[in-house]
């Protein structure tokens, strides 16, 4: 299931929005939830609640699009954004946050038919980029844009999702071998493998997930695990 944010001070024009996403041609199930200003959302996330897409109006009261999307950048890295506005003039200060894209909100219906096959396929790459859990009693592809953390419990490496748990009897050790090349994660101390995309604070002695996770660093990995986000990013962008 892919979840869904739109975000427009105008509550009716928001569930219009809701009412056309809910009627396109999806290959899976999805939920949208309506937000009539940008702290909602903003509070939502620091709660521990995760989007793929949020599709935001620009031009709103307080803080607009743009600021929105700055804070989501901080919280989540991988969320597609895609604006709304009735001045294309606003394209430019998009990609500044890395926009996905920017609609006309009087040609909605129109733009979004043109829109919906991009961020299909922006989904399905992700998607093909899995972690394969293959064991006599179960198989499951795991998308590499779901996992949150890898923590260890005794014998397994147990995978933590938005929604649920996923235990590997494997060790910490053997699960990064086999997501070498994969530079989104990284060893944060002895019992934690994490996502970076999913990071949403990194201090001193420790680093909050988007899920309101933390998790404490060692004086000798902060430098190091430091070191590696910034690349991370660096190449990224």
């Amino acid at each position: 299931m892919k979840k869904i944010a739109v975000v427009d001070d105008d509550i009716n024009y928001a569930k219009y929005i809701r009412e056309e996403l809910y009627a396109s041609d999806w290959d899976e199930d999805i939920e949208v939830d309506v937000y009539h200003a940008p702290d909602l959302l903003i509070s939502g996330l620091k709660e521990g609640k995760i989007y793929d897409l949020c599709i935001s109006d620009i031009e709103m009261p307080g803080k607009n699009g743009v600021e929105l999307a700055q804070e989501i950048r901080r919280i989540d890295s991988g969320m597609l954004l895609i604006f709304l506005t009735s001045y294309s003039k606003y394209a430019i200060s998009g990609y500044k946050v890395d926009a996905f894209d920017y609609l006309l909100k009087e040609h909605f219906k129109e733009e979004w038919k043109r829109t919906l096959g991009k961020v299909k396929r922006e989904f399905e790459k992700a998607e093909n980029e899995c972690y394969l859990v293959d064991v006599p009693t179960y198989f499951e592809r795991i998308p590499l844009s779901q996992i949150l953390y890898i923590y260890k419990d005794k014998r397994y490496a147990v995978f933590v999702l938005g929604d649920r748990e996923v235990p590997v009897r494997k060790s910490l050790k053997q699960i990064l071998q086999e997501l070498a090349g994969k530079n989104q994660f990284i060893l944060v101390e002895r019992g934690h493998i994490v996502n970076i995309e999913k990071i949403k604070r990194f201090e001193l002695r420790e680093i909050e997930l988007v899920n309101g996770k933390r998790i404490p660093l060692g004086s000798i990995r902060t430098s190091e695990v430091r070191e590696k986000i910034h690349s991370y990013y660096k190449g990224r962008f």
